[in-house]
């Protein structure tokens, strides 16, 4: 009626006002802003109150919005458009239609009368058929739905596999979908009513509105319930009822608050225990503030309690507390964690770490870093404290980087424990000299050289022959590293990789180490290309250390074979280890899509040493028509002589639900699933094995939920 009024006033306003145009106009839109684009067979403009009324196949564009209507009512200052008769809204990839319209093209709010749109979001496969007497918000930021049903089926379908319908429907894009007074209905029969429902689309929380019925070895067969209580748009949560058939009934809720600045949960749960006998019981609490300037906390606590029925407890808490700073010129972090077990018996132990590092920028070209971690470690009969300090300096000059770093252990408790003596390395200090790669041309060949080096003073702590030992020592380190591509035909390249490494320690040792990798790639056609390598590593000398120690060794050569063209590909490889003087297996994968919708691969190795095949594998997917698919996987092992039939299933498409019947030969268990397409992640399934009846593994550790 609202929309009526506003309509039949602005009609007879501007019959007043000035003269009919039958063409496409461009009212001028505020100072400042992007122009509207109105067309329609019947158009009044009045340019002094700045109203257009546009009848007849009404089109308004708008920046990347299209509105179409039999009757429109802009109001150019505030771009407010008023419509009704066949309303489509086009805006940000959705399309929406519905009876009347009023929206703001600037802010992107609007409300829309029997409204329906078939939503498209990235989390969801298929489009989302939405249809409600109300829609109201900005699709950007939250939609409101009233009086709505919901599917990813057809809501034209009266029998459609499932559809919810709701009272209410907030959506928050990235983030939720609170439903109020939903029901559930499948096959167009009403099957469950309840108060709220949740659906979580930014994290991974449980969102399921019908009980979750399944078998595990630990809890055996289990019906798990999840309810869901919304208080207010900042505080909502779920109500957990469970019955595990080994284990007992156990009940919990977990409370969520979320506000502008921070977020967090509340979790409890309390299990009987029939192993015991006796029960368990788990608190989580967590939050995280986001204080503003650039200063930021959160905290975690778990804790974890078995109260047996003699009245021993067993219990294990985890407890962590960090905090950041951060402003352009420098940061601040602090992480601290606290663990603890408690067993029957009086035997406990505890374990504290953190960290605390400082970031600043000193230059334009100098920054520097300091961080300190700590651990504590503690038992009925001993506490061992250490910390390692490190300072970083970078400095960042014409073609170069220079990093001073020094780092130490320190034992804290002295020698009131003597059990902690472990590998580590002190750099007091450490100068690294990184340079930016330089063109180098040799000839017809351009290549990049690039040099490194560093002088450091180490001391490393090892357990030696005859127990603890530490190895101070100098090194100095200076390594080049050549690389680069040329051309040697229209069809011919070659590729290098060079890198030197020596190293000279004060205790007299030497070491170097030399790497390369050198490639030739050939393209014979445009769907048949070669390339061969060859791949070298050595070294020479010792390093008084272990912590830089590096004794592997590498010398050997590739040659593949690629063929792409259209429908077909195949690949074939093979080479040859100089170093064992063995050939490595020859492989052969071959790939073919001989119809739309089918695939088809094949491969095998050749040992060559032996002369045998040493496996043959096969994989086909054929979508044989729009509702069937069959896909297979088998091995072919030859010196069993026998054929493995890993997975041969059948797949049944029908609208926006799946079905399949699969084998799976590891375990020769025949699985019935089915699915939404939209959701294909979400697979109900139940399996006919050599046990007997079978139920998918929870995706959640149980019973701790």
């Amino acid at each position: 009626m609202r929309l009526r009024t506003r309509l039949l006033a602005a009609v007879v306003g501007l019959l007043l006002a000035g003269p009919v145009a039958t063409s496409a106009q461009e009212p001028e839109a505020p100072p400042g802003g992007p122009s509207v684009r109105v067309r329609a067979q019947y158009l009044r403009y009045d340019r002094a109150r700045s109203v257009v009324y546009a009848r007849g196949h009404v089109v308004v564009e708008y920046e990347d919005l299209t509105l179409r209507a039999d009757e429109a009512l802009l109001e150019l200052e505030p771009l407010e458009v008023a419509a009704r008769g066949n309303v489509v809204l086009e805006t940000l990839g959705q399309v929406v239609t519905a009876d009347q319209l009023t929206y703001n093209l600037r802010t992107r709010f609007g409300s829309l009368e029997t409204a329906e749109t078939r939503w498209r979001d990235p989390l969801v496969q298929d489009p989302i058929h939405i249809r409600a007497q109300r829609m109201e918000g900005n699709p950007e930021q939250r939609v409101c739905f009233s009086q709505a049903e919901v599917t990813t089926c057809d809501l034209d379908d009266p029998g459609a596999p499932y559809k919810l319908a709701a009272r209410e429907i907030d959506f928050i894009p990235q983030d939720r979908v609170v439903m109020r007074d939903v029901s559930l209905y499948l096959f167009g029969a009403k099957v469950l009513t309840l108060p709220f429902f949740v659906l979580f689309l930014r994290e991974p929380r449980q969102s399921r509105i019908l009980p979750v019925v399944g078998y595990s070895e630990e809890e055996g067969f289990f019906v798990k319930v999840t309810t869901t209580y919304v208080l207010s748009d900042e505080h909502l949560g779920f109500l957990y009822t469970d019955w595990m058939e080994r284990i007992g009934f156990g009940g919990g809720f977990q409370h969520l608050w979320r506000y502008d600045r921070g977020q967090g949960d509340y979790f409890l749960y309390l299990l009987q225990d029939r192993r015991l006998p006796g029960h368990d019981l788990r608190v989580r609490l967590q939050h995280r503030h986001d204080f503003g300037g650039g200063l930021a906390a959160g905290v975690f606590f778990d804790q974890f309690s078995r109260y047996a029925a003699d009245g021993t407890v067993t219990s294990s808490l985890y407890t962590s507390l960090d905090g950041v700073y951060r402003d352009p010129l420098q940061s601040a972090n602090l992480f601290a964690s606290y663990s603890r077990s408690d067993n029957p018996g009086g035997f406990w132990s505890s374990f504290l770490s953190g960290l605390v590092a400082y970031d600043r920028r000193l230059s334009p070209e100098l920054g520097g870093r300091l961080q300190v971690p700590f651990t504590a470690s503690s038992t009925v009969d001993y506490t061992d404290l250490e910390a390692v300090p490190r300072i970083d300096l970078n400095f960042v000059g014409q073609g170069y980087t220079l990093q001073l770093v020094a780092e130490q252990r320190v034992d804290l408790e002295g020698d009131a424990y003597t059990g902690d003596v472990w590998f580590g390395v002190s750099r007091l200090p450490e100068v690294l000299y990184t340079g930016f790669p330089q063109p180098l041309r040799l000839g017809d060949v351009n290549l990049s050289l690039q040099l490194l080096g560093g002088l450091g003073y180490f001391v490393e702590s090892v357990f030696g022959a005859t127990g603890p030992e530490t190895v101070p020592a100098v090194r100095l380190d200076a390594q080049a590293v050549l690389s680069g591509v040329h051309a040697l035909a229209p069809r011919l390249s070659a590729d290098l990789r060079l890198a030197a490494r020596a190293s000279y320690y004060t205790t007299g040792d030497f070491r170097g180490i030399l790497t390369s990798t050198f490639g030739l790639t050939h393209q014979w056609t445009d769907a048949l290309s070669a390339r061969l390598v060859h791949n070298y590593k050595d070294n020479l000398g010792r390093t008084p250390f272990q912590f830089d120690r590096d004794d592997s060794r590498l010398h050997n050569a590739q040659l593949q074979l690629t063929y792409r063209s259209g429908l077909v590909g195949a690949e074939l490889t093979g080479g040859y280890d100089f170093l064992a003087a063995v050939p490595s297996p020859v492989t052969l994968r071959v790939s073919w899509l001989p119809l739309p919708g089918w695939e088809l691969n094949f491969g095998t190795s050749l040992d060559l040493t032996s002369g045998q095949v040493s496996s043959v594998e096969a994989q086909a997917r054929a979508r044989l028509s729009e509702q069937w698919e069959v896909v297979y996987r088998g091995v072919y092992t030859p010196a069993a002589g026998s054929v493995f039939h890993d997975t041969v299933q059948v797949v049944y498409y029908q609208d926006c639900w799946a079905a399949a019947a699969t084998y799976r030969g590891t375990g020769q268990v025949v699985w019935l699933e089915a699915w939404l397409t939209a959701f294909p992640q979400a697979v109900g399934a139940i399996g006919l094995g050599q046990t007997g009846i079978l139920f998918p593994q929870p995706l959640l550790p149980s019973p701790s939920r």
